[in-house]
């Protein structure tokens, strides 16, 4: 009777999440006038009208073609059933941003505890996240996000070879059908993920580390920091702020380091908007910092 309940539970989550989606329509604009060839261009909107979601064509061809975000999430679902594996349809979710302009299912998955961290009880939550967007720009994509839950700081995953990810065009739709291989992918590269900043803890650091790590994350030549703009210079003090907070938390290492940039990217960058944080330099900066650390790990 329990596993009915769950089950029951699961699929009354997925249809509520179903009423939550929206159909689209591409408007052509600017029409052919005689004696001026127009290239087709068109307007993305929801079949309901508001504002456009995005501008797409421009080309003689225009080959995009926006998702449907019911099949996605037919999709989502029939693969997250195929691999079974504990990951529940009760933790799906879906999300707006941009005025709908950019979306993305989200699934829970267990929590890690980063057991090498010096906090007690340092937590990460993961999910795998179904990305997609209309501004003719966003990609459909599978990728894995993260938070450490004691300060909230966030950030996605720089794998990107296991990462499924194609433009919206009418070739490509077919690409979002079986998503199966690709949450065992995904599942496996969060946890090997999970391990790797947790293995951070263990690098101790230098001052000349920290600097070096600053120059390649920002493109600021630390050394130069009185020559630098004041933006710039503001940049820096910021960052090195946020270091030091984490420093004084987890001590002097690589994973205080990094913590420290995505504390920064996450409140000062974006501010807690997941728009700005994962689809903006913030998130450059979070791979570039994750990159140059992992790259210490043997």
């Amino acid at each position: 009777m329990e596993i009915l309940k769950q089950i029951n539970n699961e699929f009354k989550n997925v249809e509520q999440i179903r009423g939550k989606l929206f159909k689209t329509r591409l408007v052509q604009l600017h029409p052919n006038m005689e004696g001026f060839d127009s290239p087709p261009t068109y307007a993305v909107y929801k079949s309901s009208g508001g504002s456009p979601l995005g501008v797409v064509g421009g080309t003689k061809h225009c080959a995009y073609r926006p998702m449907d975000l019911e099949v996605m999430l037919d999709s989502i679902v029939s693969s997250i059933v195929s691999f079974g594996d504990g990951i529940s349809l009760d933790n799906l979710s879906f999300e707006q941003y941009s005025g709908g302009s950019k979306v993305a299912f989200k699934i829970e998955l267990p929590t890690i505890e980063l057991k090498r961290s010096p906090m007690v009880g340092d937590i990460l939550k993961r999910w795998i996240e179904f990305r997609t967007g209309f501004d003719g720009k966003t990609t459909s994509s599978v990728t894995e996000t993260f938070k450490r839950v004691w300060c909230s700081n966030g950030c996605s995953s720089l794998v990107k070879g296991q990462n499924l990810a194609f433009k919206n065009t009418t070739n490509n739709h077919i690409k979002i059908y079986n998503l199966t291989e690709h949450i065992a992918k995904s599942l496996k590269e969060s946890e090997r993920f999970a391990i790797n900043l947790d293995r951070l803890a263990d690098i101790d650091i230098t001052r000349e580390m920290k600097d070096s790590f600053i120059s390649k994350v920002t493109g600021y030549n630390v050394k130069e920091y009185k020559e630098l703009t004041t933006r710039k210079q503001n940049i820096l003090d910021r960052i090195n702020r946020d270091i030091g907070i984490e420093m004084s938390n987890t001590g002097s290492n690589l994973f205080s380091l990094v913590n420290g940039i995505t504390r920064y990217t996450t409140h000062e960058v974006s501010r807690g908007d997941e728009t700005k944080l994962f689809y903006s330099s913030a998130d450059t900066m979070n791979k570039k910092a994750l990159n140059f650390a992992f790259s210490n790990l043997n």
